[in-house]
């Protein structure tokens, strides 16, 4: 895997991408048209999957894991040009199951939890492509791939640190339903694939670009507001 692409993984992982990691003077690569094959997802839920946060404190560079998590952790999960995405721990309560109806417009970016909590609670999953570097693609709807649906990751460990980084490369993805407040975890289980999902909703996300001062937390521990 070449540096530049090593450099924009680990920034996506923790966050420094969207704040102040700066790539080499010469800029990152130009993202070329791609998609990711439909072998990444299976519409087979594993059984007995582990959460996120119980995988990943012991998991080791180059092992194989399997956890649940759902998609978010930031203000925008999907990464333009690049085949790669964040997930949360099931147990880190996005907004919209907490509180008053519709009380955060951006419920993906886990706002109200514990800035701590999120970073370790978090985890960057990558489509490797055959030249070993990600896929040039958005995420973004493969597979049915949206901000605050379950998944089930089945992958390699690529690289993790003790400061929270978590980045797995993706052999297969279930995807899986949202939750609601009162069954937080509703969609994650078989023949839930399409609990509380609104196809419109998956895909439009320009309503995020909002004047929400509460969202100016550091997620990631580095000192630097994520949004």
């Amino acid at each position: 895997m070449n540096t530049k692409t090593i450099i924009l993984a680990a920034c996506t992982a923790t966050g420094l991408l969207f704040g102040g990691c700066e790539p080499s003077s010469s800029g990152p690569p130009t993202p070329v048209a791609a998609s990711i094959p439909a072998a990444y997802f299976t519409k087979n839920r594993p059984t007995e999957v582990p959460d996120l946060i119980k995988v990943k404190p012991t998991a080791k560079v180059g092992d194989q894991v399997s956890f649940l998590a759902r998609v978010g952790g930031r203000p925008e999960p999907f990464v333009d040009g690049i085949a790669m995405f964040t997930v949360a721990d099931p147990s880190l309560l996005s907004c919209e199951v907490m509180g008053e109806e519709d009380h955060c417009p951006v419920p993906w970016d886990y706002c109200c939890e514990d800035s701590n909590a999120i970073t370790m609670g978090m985890a960057t999953v990558r489509f490797i492509g055959e030249a070993g570097d990600p896929i040039a693609a958005n995420a973004k709807g493969a597979g049915g791939l949206a901000p605050l649906r379950f998944v089930v990751v089945e992958g390699t460990v690529g690289d993790r640190n003790d400061d929270g980084l978590f980045v797995v490369d993706a052999d297969r993805i279930w995807v899986g339903g949202r939750p609601e407040r009162g069954n937080l975890r509703l969609g994650s289980h078989a023949g839930e694939e399409n609990v509380n999902i609104v196809v419109a909703h998956d895909h439009d996300h320009d309503h995020h670009d909002h004047d929400h001062e509460h969202h100016d937390h550091d997620h990631d521990g580095d000192g630097i507001p994520d949004h």
